[in-house]
């Protein structure tokens, strides 16, 4: 990886405190870990201390840019040396180091932590790189004796952490399972995909067997519009040139837009909000006839937002992706703080809303919460 996109994967100035924060809490932590560890060296007293602060001010500046990928990691190492702290107290104080007396001396020398370091990396690799198909079992009274599958499929991110191959093998995956209806809910590609990756991957999607098409909504990255957050500071496509790859390869893109499929199911497809909730677009009810309500509603929202504008308008189901279910700890834990429906099927009153983890991840190349997913969606 290049080591510059290491250090600077994308970088949001709202985030520098919580950065701060941790870069000082860990910083400490390192300063007396890493001067505990060497304690036993042949080093006077100064050179120890040298050694701690460098480590420690090196950990606490890693830590600034939470988005990076030298943060991630140097947090599940303060992680695994934390989770190596605690085996070695407990094996002081409870089992009085009676058995296994290596463990004192494993855990001195930071071998113990790297241990669990390597097991949290090796974890978090093989969830980037198996993608799984979840299904989710619906019934409504507005559909008749039909039954419809919905294929949803998000936050693909082509062609930059997850080995393309495996988005082509779950594609013939789907094709086997002959959906109704295929819907790509946004950042199928992002910043960091080439112009002939972002054709190829359309165009694979493109020839999924569906009986009733191929939709497409954006996502807030499928635009690039936070190219400058990446090493390459021009964009790779254009949204004239993103357009005509998904059309051509006879996808609808349905911003603001709605299409009835069979009479029985209108897909409402909706414009991203973007990052910061800040772009204008059109209003569910403005998309909507009175002979739509008595038809099952299906809206299409990269973001999993809007729920009570949405249940309010009499939709039936809200299809999201964007959250990846945290993809690294403990995003997830603070994605749930701020009341963000993180990932699974949610009940609100009449509506349905399933938000998916996402065929891969984003950004870091590994995943140690959620999973990497397509989502089967049976209405019966």
């Amino acid at each position: 990886m290049d080591p510059i996109h290491f250090y600077t994967l994308g970088y949001l100035t709202e985030y520098l405190m919580v950065g701060i924060i941790f870069g000082i809490i860990i910083g400490l932590y390192a300063l007396f870990r890493v001067y505990f560890s060497i304690n036993d060296f042949k080093l006077s007293k100064n050179k120890k201390i040298i050694i701690s602060s460098i480590i420690a001010i090196l950990a606490f500046v890693n830590m600034l840019n939470i988005w990076s990928n030298v943060a991630v990691f140097t947090f599940y190492l303060f992680l695994a040396s934390l989770l190596a702290d605690i085996i070695r107290l407990i094996w002081k104080y409870l089992f009085k180091d009676n058995f296994l007396k290596t463990i004192p001396g494993l855990h001195k020398k930071g071998i113990l932590a790297l241990v669990f370091f390597a097991i949290i990396l090796i974890h978090g690799f093989y969830g980037m790189n198996h993608i799984d198909m979840t299904e989710y079992n619906l019934t409504t009274d507005k559909i008749g004796n039909e039954s419809y599958s919905i294929l949803f499929i998000s936050d693909v991110h082509y062609d930059t952490i997850q080995n393309p191959e495996l988005v082509k093998e779950s594609i013939s995956k789907i094709n086997e399972l002959k959906p109704d209806i295929v819907v790509l809910g946004g950042d199928i590609v992002d910043e960091g995909t080439s112009k002939d990756s972002m054709k190829e991957v359309f165009k694979e999607f493109g020839s999924i067997n569906s009986t009733y098409g191929v939709y497409y909504v954006y996502g807030n990255h499928d635009r690039q519009p936070y190219v400058t957050d990446y090493e390459n500071e021009n964009r790779t496509f254009t949204d004239k040139e993103l357009n005509q790859a998904i059309t051509s390869s006879g996808i609808k893109i349905l911003k603001d837009k709605k299409a009835i499929i069979d009479d029985n199911i209108v897909l409402v497809g909706r414009d991203d909000l973007g990052w910061n909730h800040d772009f204008k677009r059109a209003n569910v009810s403005d998309m909507l006839d009175e002979s739509d309500y008595s038809k099952y509603i299906v809206v299409l929202d990269h973001q999993p937002i809007d729920k009570d504008v949405d249940l309010g308008n009499g939709i039936d189901l809200q299809l999201s992706g964007h959250t990846h279910a945290g993809q690294v700890f403990p995003f997830k834990f603070f994605q749930e703080l701020t009341n963000i429906y993180t990932y699974g099927l949610y009940m609100h009153h009449s509506m349905v809303q399933i938000v998916s983890s996402g065929l891969a991840g984003w950004g870091w190349p590994i995943r140690n919460e959620g999973k990497c997913e397509y989502v089967l969606v049976n209405i019966n």
